[in-house]
């Protein structure tokens, strides 16, 4: 196999593609078949193409209709437990942490929790409760919400791409025996919550709610130092070590800076000053007698900031031929720099998005994806990299989820419209590690930067003149070793990583 290289994406299925036969029957042999893949719970691993990949165009109306469900109610001690640790976390971060606090995330989608539950299996409810609460956090794998030492609380979207990281490396070894929930290389039915980024996993076992590590190269454990009873205990022995300033294991609470959460092997002597601050604006905000509610905007006010689209059925559509070829072009020069270089971000590299799922997000937001990024969430349905250490490649579903969030503020009155803050025609197509994202401008093609606290950024690093220009910048940038803007790619541990070089 020396000298060829091959190419690996995931989801619901993993497809390897090495453009050598020989090649692919040697890892075909190697590895577990369909069947054995699916009975430790993990996708099954096909070679050279997918069982549902085609040739054909489409160019179709889809019906419309899909109930949306209902998730189930947790335990409500259980629940009560969960929101009671989060309570106490949250106070402690408003008051010393501030940053972190505005990074955690809104709520898990109620329809998308449920949805997940049904196609994946019931959640612990400790972990199901907590979702409830907040979605992970922005920048998740270490740079959100840090459990010890720096584990990051991962989105629900995340958990599936964490997973399939870890089946592939049991599918492709062909171990059938070394599948094992206990004390295995892994098993399918585990649920990653939480990851450094760099092949350390926590991770909950449904069966009775254990929390347990997994470390790249390693088998799963649960004596390790962040091995716990349940999520429940996790969450309050947090929450008790950020009030009493002690150590949760043999980690410190400690606030960096830029008002950040860290965890430390010693006693900080003090928490900085200044880092009071409020969380996000929530869509439940609790009441207060002095403020008055606000008040939701009108159908021409939400129309006009673009959050309000006509309904429409979703259509899916095929990109510009020449422009699939462009972007392919410029996946695969990074694909194969990943696999030589940097394989464990290799393996975040998401399978093909269904066209239909594309479909369904441009009918949410009223929107029509540019050909570039439509053929880019053809190729893959988002990845553990982006164009700089700040940003990832989101999925059709979360792009639609993020923007239905921003959209939402607007809608129920929380922030007042703004055209310099955010608007309705943007596409969030990457969520940054603080807070923000990257978007797409439909009115130019053009990109650039969202964050909180200034709004729009429409000029500078961020900005590019399309996706495709973007995309071409990142592959020249990881060939020739080269800085893409401010930023120089590097490799820590076989995964991309970047230095500031400005």
């Amino acid at each position: 196999m020396s000298g060829v290289m091959c190419a690996a994406s995931g989801g619901t299925y993993m497809v390897w593609s090495c453009g050598d036969p020989e090649t692919e029957a040697q890892l075909r042999a190697q590895a577990m078949t369909p069947d054995e893949a699916r009975s430790v719970g993990c996708p099954p691993v096909y070679f050279g193409r997918g069982p549902e990949q085609d040739e054909e165009t489409w160019q179709v109306l889809v019906p419309t209709g899909e109930p949306s469900l209902t998730p189930r109610t947790p335990d409500p001690a259980v629940a009560g437990r969960v929101g009671a640790a989060w309570d106490r976390i949250e106070r402690w971060l408003g008051a010393h942490a501030s940053a972190t606090l505005r990074k955690l995330r809104h709520p898990v989608d109620g329809d998308h929790l449920a949805r997940w539950e049904r196609d994946n299996g019931r959640l612990p409810d400790d972990l199901f409760a907590s979702l409830q609460r907040h979605d992970g956090a922005d920048g998740n794998f270490g740079a959100g919400f840090p459990l010890p030492p720096e584990l990051g609380l991962a989105r629900l979207s995340s958990f599936d791409s964490l997973r399939s990281s870890n089946c592939q490396d049991l599918v492709m070894s062909g171990a059938v025996d070394e599948a094992d929930p206990d004390d295995g290389a892994w098993h399918g039915s585990l649920l990653p919550f939480a990851s450094d980024g760099h092949g350390w996993d926590l991770f909950a076992d449904p069966r009775n709610g254990r929390v347990g590590e997994k470390k790249w190269d390693e088998r799963v454990r649960y004596d390790g130092p962040m091995g716990w009873r349940s999520f429940a205990d996790l969450l309050e022995a947090l929450a008790a070590s950020m009030e009493q300033g002690q150590a949760v294991r043999e980690w410190y609470p400690s606030v960096s800076a830029g008002c950040e959460l860290r965890w430390t092997t010693a006693r900080p002597p003090s928490l900085p000053s200044g880092c009071a601050g409020s969380a996000r604006p929530s869509p439940t905000p609790e009441p207060t007698p002095e403020a008055e509610e606000p008040s939701p905007l009108t159908d021409a006010d939400a129309r006009g900031i673009g959050c309000r689209p006509p309904r429409r059925p979703p259509v899916v559509r095929t990109p510009d031929p020449a422009v699939t070829r462009k972007v392919d072009a410029a996946w695969r020069r990074i694909e194969r720099w990943l696999l030589r270089r940097a394989p464990r971000s290799h393996r975040t590299l998401r399978a093909p998005a269904r066209p239909l799922d594309i479909a369904r997000a441009e009918a949410r937001m009223g929107l029509t994806f540019p050909d570039d990024l439509r053929a880019s969430l053809l190729r893959h349905d988002g990845a553990g990299i982006g164009p700089g250490p700040l940003w990832l490649y989101a999925p059709a579903k979360e792009i639609a989820a993020e923007w239905s969030l921003m959209c939402g503020l607007y809608l129920d009155g929380t922030i007042t419209p703004d055209v310099t803050w955010w608007h309705g025609r943007l596409i969030p197509y990457a969520p940054s590690n603080d807070g923000g994202h990257l978007f797409l401008d439909t009115g130019t093609g053009r990109t650039g930067e969202y964050y909180n606290e200034t709004g729009l950024t429409l000029e500078g690093d961020p900005v590019w003149p399309s996706y495709l220009a973007q995309l071409s910048d990142l592959a020249t940038s990881l060939e020739m070793g080269r800085p893409m803007r401010s930023w120089k790619p590097t490799v820590v541990k076989g995964e991309l990583d970047w230095t500031f070089v400005r």
